[in-house]
């Protein structure tokens, strides 16, 4: 079953590439506020996270494939957008060590490496709000979608 699992997220992943890419560390950020401040900052993350595209490909993709080595500080996360919108998903750590603002486009999936952990993650999702909290020791593939 997870080498069916392994097999499908490989072929969603080379389908996408386009949208795949590296993860954007936060640094000062605008407060969540309208959604052309969001637009604004989407704009900029994914522009950003498009510079690293085919080495945090490669490196996702050895993360999907492989077993999970316990004395890796990183795993994968995927995450599906399947709204009409797009979004910076911000995940934060609970020690509040790592926080990451990941761009994903609407109708599209992007993947990220991350440091394993606890994650708060936060999304505005066109008009609703996301919120979860996940353990991110293994490599995760998440789907956001609106209603």
């Amino acid at each position: 079953m997870k080498k069916l699992l392994t097999l499908t997220m490989l072929s969603l992943l080379l389908v996408q590439c386009d949208a795949l890419s590296a993860p954007s560390v936060a640094g000062p950020r605008n407060p969540i506020g309208s959604i052309n401040d969001e637009s604004a900052e989407y704009a900029t993350l994914f522009a950003k996270d498009q510079q690293h595209k085919t080495q945090e490909t490669a490196e996702v993709l050895n993360y999907l494939l492989n077993d999970n080595d316990p004395e890796d500080s990183f795993t994968a996360l995927v995450i599906e957008n399947t709204s009409n919108c797009n979004i910076i998903v911000r995940a934060i750590a609970v020690d509040q060590k790592h926080i990451y603002n990941l761009p994903v486009p609407r109708k599209a999936k992007n993947h990220f490496k991350i440091y394993k952990g606890n994650y708060t993650l936060k999304s505005n999702v066109c008009t609703a709000k996301y919120y979860s909290q996940k353990s991110v020791f293994d490599s995760v593939i998440l789907t956001i979608r609106t209603n």
